[in-house]
């Protein structure tokens, strides 16, 4: 007994349901998540009107992208005269529900039996956004709906054009930048080969009055001592030939060791270094000016250096030997470039 009185509630319950669901007003969701947040949109379309059962059933779309919204009454406003539905009909939807959706409800308002209709009649739809209007003609909502088709292709070809002009300008931009930085590389290249350029003919310029200034300082020193030297020669030469006299032997190596100390003389030294300052702009004189504490006999050998006379010359000429000759050099180098004359590289490059 207890068995058959709980089926029967069940029963009762699934009939009372479906009365429900069957009532005036009832409504159908569908909803899908969308892949970005789109612009706040709210719509509502005409889906179909008929009637049966003695009443008029008007039902339409609502579509919804992330914006909430509240229905409060819908009415029918047919040749003039305002109907209301056979049941009050609102819908209130929050945020949460609709946030990043695209929600679509099936809303279905049932009014008294209307027998006739005209392409002005419309349903009004009062909403927290104001009030809709739906047209109850096919041909008007088919109108509007491709309305709103062109209008939404249409945007669509403008947001088109307009994306494709912003690649373009883009485009213009990078190569705008492209040709002006190979422009500005090209003019660049130019500048530094012509620098380039005007630094090797100047280098090759400099090369050529260094070699010619070398020439007449060597022109200079062989006048200075071309005299003296060839009659140095000629003694050597006549030393070497009387072998078998003792005496004149002797009498020979006297006149060339005259001879040699005579161009140890301080006027021929000072003579050579006017002729180096004239040729080596003032290499000496900026020496003793830069290094005081240079003694007598540096400057002497430095000048011979200067002057371009050979090592073993110089040491004839300075009473040295060969090999004190280069521990001398490397002294004064090493001297001259641990020293704070502004001018130590120029002095040692010409030792």
């Amino acid at each position: 007994m207890m068995k058959r009185f709980s089926r029967i509630f069940v029963l009762l319950i699934v009939f009372i349901q479906a009365l429900a669901m069957r009532g005036a007003n009832y409504v159908t969701v569908k909803s899908s998540t969308l892949p970005d947040v789109p612009k706040d949109s709210l719509g509502i379309m005409y889906w179909s009107i008929s009637n049966k059962e003695e009443k008029t059933t008007f039902v339409y779309r609502i579509t919804s992208e992330n914006l909430p919204f509240e229905i409060y009454k819908v009415e029918l406003k047919v040749k003039g005269n305002t109907h209301q539905p056979l049941e009050p009909f609102t819908l209130s939807v929050p945020l949460d529900e609709v946030a990043g959706k695209h929600m679509v409800w099936e809303v279905r308002n049932e009014f008294p039996k209307l027998t006739s209709f005209s392409n002005s009649d419309v349903l009004l739809v009062h909403t927290d956004k104001g009030i809709i209007e739906v047209s109850t003609s096919p041909v008007k909502n088919l109108i509007k709906h491709m309305d709103h088709q062109k209008t939404a292709y249409e945007k669509q070809i403008e947001q088109k054009e307009e994306e494709s002009r912003q690649a373009w300008t883009i485009l213009g931009i990078v190569l705008v930048v492209v040709l002006l930085s190979a422009a500005l590389v090209y003019w660049f290249m130019r500048i530094r080969l012509r620098q380039r350029r005007e630094e090797m003919e100047l280098m090759t310029m400099m090369m050529a009055e260094r070699t010619e200034r070398n020439k007449e300082l060597q022109k200079m020193v062989d006048d200075l001592y071309s005299e003296r030297l060839n009659t140095l020669n000629m003694l050597c030469n006549e030393y070497f030939e009387k072998n078998e006299s003792e005496k004149i032997r002797l009498t020979l190596f006297n006149e060339v060791e005259k001879h040699i100390l005579s161009l140890r003389d301080r006027k021929y030294v000072e003579a050579l270094e006017e002729v180096v300052n004239t040729y080596l702009d003032h290499i000496l004189v900026k020496l003793r000016e830069q290094l005081p504490t240079l003694s007598s006999s540096d400057l002497t050998f430095i000048t011979y250096l200067y002057a371009g006379f050979s090592p073993r010359a110089i040491c004839i000429f300075t009473d040295i030997k060969v090999k004190n000759f280069y521990n001398k050099r490397s002294r004064l180098k090493e001297k001259i470039l641990a020293s704070d004359a502004p001018d130590k590289e120029w002095f040692v490059s010409k030792m």
